[in-house]
């Protein structure tokens, strides 16, 4: 707990008690609370509380009573310190008529003489601005004074709560005390009232502009304007907006199935999140502003939602967090759109991917030929970084044109339709579903991965036999033989690494055909290409097969290309600046080993090295899947907003809060 706050605040508001606060012990026996150094605090600031006083006096006494109770002196307790001293203000208040008037004229006083619509409006919720003017604002903030804002409720709530360990206490244990607080404040209250029908005010005319945007209607369902439920919130009364939020969200439902078609921008992706935490904080203030209901957890739900928006608020990581959310959301509906392509279902998918995977075994031992051939060429770096760049590049593209399948391709893809599913199922049948899924990916990348190994092992033990019956002497000379093999040695080369490298550069590869995809599909070029004149020369047909072709094969060309460059160019940069920095991919390993090995026999090298680059090449594999499906089913996770901690059977959800604004 912070209690160096509270200490300065008792040093400086050290003055004799009124006559109207009875005197210490009997305080604390009215409470029931021990005679120590918490409990003698809260009597000492209820008597500071002053209705009579200036404004800024007012504020501080509230800052500072709020600060006790978040944040105040240690109390012995096997629950948390917060509640108690929550309990303790409680109890004054119910059992001190003298406490009751101060705190609640007090409180009123400030409340009537500040704003809330900026507190329940827009703190916690996604703003329009950009990162880079969003950090320098807070840069700023921390930097420099802070100006004075006596007239904002916003800046005595954001004084009161600092950091998220401000809000451990609230928990189911705290709605009954929270519930007392706010029948023991009577009257007092009544000002946040006028303050959240301002801010709902504020969030349906939002909600209605971002709605309306050019980018949101042309991906709805054929309706006016003034029928959308989006819009009808600005016109309901607050009666009507519970249906209306439910009819929103269906709204949305249909404008998420639209991406599918239609691809996404970062604007529509900004537009979609911040109506939907609209739509959420609008439930959170409702129940303060409708007809009497039975008590529930509101009160800690709209404390929760505003205190983690004040601290997202100052917070860097948060808002860097928010905005990398929203660029992953952006790109991994079309990833996971494609990874479904990779899951077999039946016992023919299954064959049929072990098939395509061995295609693709047999062009990755092409590449890995290439490959040796460029480093012979002793090109300057950039040159030789290029030349295979393209050399991946060409081969992977080649696979995706004729069927074949390269294994580690699908871990990233396959994780974005696995955090799909996780998102969508929810409940005690979850499992019922996930667990074949996750076999299924499981049987699948079991499948291209033998396909692939297996294949690119005879054939390049073909290669070699036919190098040799042709020239008269083996692919790779025996110094290059040694080379080969002892790079993979686990425990003496820089492999591991590597292959975590290569992980992460797969899973990069996955991003970028999820991005390219959205891009074409965004920009409707296969429809701009099907409908072009040129197709009055050439042909209606051929122009649209065309189309059909680019928007079938645009994830798998974007994410060939990037990754034939990444794993070309990275090595490159890296020596640029230094680096030992190499890739590790396991197709493309193990037929480099092979060819190492069929070059001069496993006894000229040892059969100890030959098993240590066997280990070697096995780890490789496991750290290129187990790299790449771990980075895109966490991004995948964060962009499909499934809770952390997410677990079966469900738990307590908790509070209801809200991201922070970024």
């Amino acid at each position: 707990m912070q209690q160096d706050d509270t200490a300065a605040a008792l040093h400086m508001i050290a003055l004799p008690p009124p006559d109207d606060i009875v005197p210490r012990d009997e305080f604390l026996r009215i409470i029931g609370a021990p005679n120590n150094r918490a409990s003698s605090a809260l009597r000492v600031l209820l008597a500071r509380c002053n209705p009579g006083a200036p404004l800024p006096d007012r504020l501080i006494a509230i800052e500072q009573l709020g600060r006790y109770i978040v944040a105040g002196p240690g109390v012995a307790t096997a629950g948390h310190p917060t509640l108690v001293r929550l309990e303790w203000l409680v109890v004054a208040l119910e059992r001190l008529p003298a406490a009751q008037q101060r705190f609640c004229a007090t409180l009123g006083a400030v409340l009537e003489a500040t704003r809330g619509v900026k507190l329940f409006g827009e703190i916690g919720l996604p703003n329009d601005r950009g990162l880079l003017a969003e950090t320098s604002d807070r840069l700023a903030r921390r930097l420099l004074p802070e100006p004075p804002a006596t007239h904002e409720l916003w800046r005595l709530a954001g004084h009161i709560v600092r950091s998220v360990d401000d809000l451990d206490w609230l928990g189911p244990a705290a709605d009954p005390l929270l519930r007392r607080l706010a029948v023991a404040g009577g009257d007092a209250w009544k000002p946040l009232r006028s303050s959240m029908l301002d801010a709902i005010g504020l969030l349906t005319t939002r909600i209605a502009a971002l709605g309306m945007s050019e980018a949101l209607r042309s991906r709805t369902p054929n309706e006016t304007v003034r029928s959308s439920p989006l819009f009808r919130l600005t016109r309901a009364g607050v009666p009507e907006m519970a249906e209306l939020i439910a009819a929103s969200r269906d709204h949305l439902d249909h404008v998420h199935t639209a991406l599918e078609d239609r691809g996404v921008s970062i604007d529509v992706v900004y537009s979609i999140d911040a109506i939907e935490r609209s739509l959420a904080r609008l439930e959170i203030l409702l129940p303060f502003v409708g007809p009497p209901r039975e008590p529930g957890n509101e009160i800690r739900a709209v404390i929760a939602a505003v205190g983690r928006g004040l601290v997202g608020g100052r917070s860097f990581t948060q808002l860097l967090g928010d905005n990398l959310r929203l660029l992953a959301r952006k790109v991994i509906e079309r990833a996971g759109r494609t990874g479904e392509h990779y899951v077999t279902a039946s016992r023919r998918e299954y064959w049929g991917m072990l098939g395509s995977a061995a295609g693709g075994g047999v062009l990755t031992c092409g590449t890995a030929v290439a490959k040796f051939l460029v480093k012979w060429g002793h090109f300057a770096p950039f040159l030789d970084g290029l030349l295979s760049s393209l050399d991946y590049a060409a081969s992977f593209v080649v696979m995706q044109l004729v069927g074949a399948t390269l294994a580690t391709k699908q871990p990233s893809m396959t994780a974005a339709a696995l955090a799909g599913t996780i998102r969508d199922r929810a409940g005690p049948g979850r499992l019922d579903e996930l667990v074949p899924l996750i076999s299924r990916i499981a049987r699948s990348q079991f499948a291209a991965a033998v396909g692939n190994v297996s294949a690119v092992i005879v054939t390049a033990l073909i290669f070699d036999a036919i190098w040799q019956h042709t020239t008269g002497a083996p692919f790779l000379d025996p110094d290059t033989s040694r080379s080969v093999v002892a790079s993979f040695d686990p425990l003496h080369s820089g492999t591991l690494p590597f292959a975590a490298l290569t992980g992460v550069l797969l899973w990069v590869s996955s991003l970028a055909a999820g991005w390219f995809e959205n891009w074409i599909v965004y920009r409707r070029l296969p429809d701009a290409i099907e409908h072009h004149r040129i197709g009055r020369r050439v042909g209606r047909a051929r122009m649209a097969r065309l189309a059909r072709f680019l928007e079938r094969e645009a994830a798998g060309f974007g994410g060939s290309v990037a990754l034939g460059f990444l794993l070309g160019m990275i090595p490159v940069f890296a020596k640029f600046f230094g680096l030992p920095i190499d890739v590790r991919h396991i197709t493309l390993s193990t037929g480099s080993l092979t060819l190492a090995l069929s070059s001069v026999g496993a006894a000229a090298v040892g059969w100890a090295a030959v098993a240590s680059a066997a280990v070697g090449i096995a780890l490789i594999g496991l750290l290129n899947f187990g790299v790449s499906f771990a980075l895109a089913l966490v991004v995948a996770l964060r962009a499909r907003d499934v809770p952390r901690g997410e677990s079966y059977p469900p738990r307590d959800p908790g509070p209801v809060a809200t991201t922070p604004s970024h």
